[in-house]
């Protein structure tokens, strides 16, 4: 195998790879895929590279970028290979809230990751959640003309079939999710003011009394 190193980042070495040497872990859903096609195409560049097992080459974030890449025939992709089995700061959860909730019933084994890349039987689309000890948006704004480019290709084989409505459910339970998270961190952040406001109120207290001394 042969790749191009097209930077180093926050200590992650981002690389260049034959977009067909990749492998997903869970299907993809159509109307988010043409969402990202669009996004893609009229930008004219990749705005984060995807991520990567580096022993398997199975997909681990980015999914519907590599499909958008692919069905539009380019032939190359930027990646950022990790250590997925032996990384423990590496977790895998159902949802995005699980980044910040350990829980037993949202937790997957990345070994159940690999395997669905592996052997072909694809996970339901975003299924899982990847949770990564650095940022996953190392934005490079990489040009699209410089990812060569073929025929457009037929990636029918990795999405899911959903209705219409089916779709429009999946929008909603995104934007759902999202929201969560949200809830979450805002009350998360009450929480930190509220705990700082009383320190510091201890500290002026304290302060208050040594003077009486």
């Amino acid at each position: 195998m042969t790749f191009t190193v097209l930077t180093e980042k926050s200590n992650l070495k981002i690389t260049l790879l034959p977009i067909d040497e990749l492998k997903p872990h869970e299907k993809g859903s159509p109307i988010y895929l043409e969402l990202l096609k669009q996004e893609i195409l009229r930008d004219g560049v990749l705005k984060y590279p995807i991520i990567a097992d580096e022993k398997t080459h199975v997909i681990l974030d980015g999914m519907h970028r590599w499909l958008a890449l692919k069905n539009l025939g380019y032939t190359l992709i930027p990646v950022i290979l990790v250590d997925a089995c032996n990384n423990p700061e590496i977790r895998v959860g159902k949802r995005r809230i699980h980044r910040y909730i350990c829980n037993s019933d949202g937790e997957i084994p990345i070994k159940e990751v690999i395997s669905a890349g592996l052997s072909g039987r694809l996970m339901k689309p975003r299924s899982t959640r990847h949770f990564f000890p650095f940022s996953k948006f190392q934005q490079i704004n990489y040009p699209l003309h410089q990812l060569g480019k073929k025929a457009a290709k037929d990636v029918s084989e990795y999405l899911a079939k959903m209705t219409q409505q089916e779709c429009n459910f999946a929008i909603k339970e995104w934007l759902k999710e999202i929201a969560e998270e949200l809830e979450f961190l805002t009350k998360r952040k009450e929480e930190v003011e509220k705990e700082m406001a009383d320190f510091l109120n201890r500290i002026k207290n304290l302060n208050n009394n040594s003077q009486t001394f």
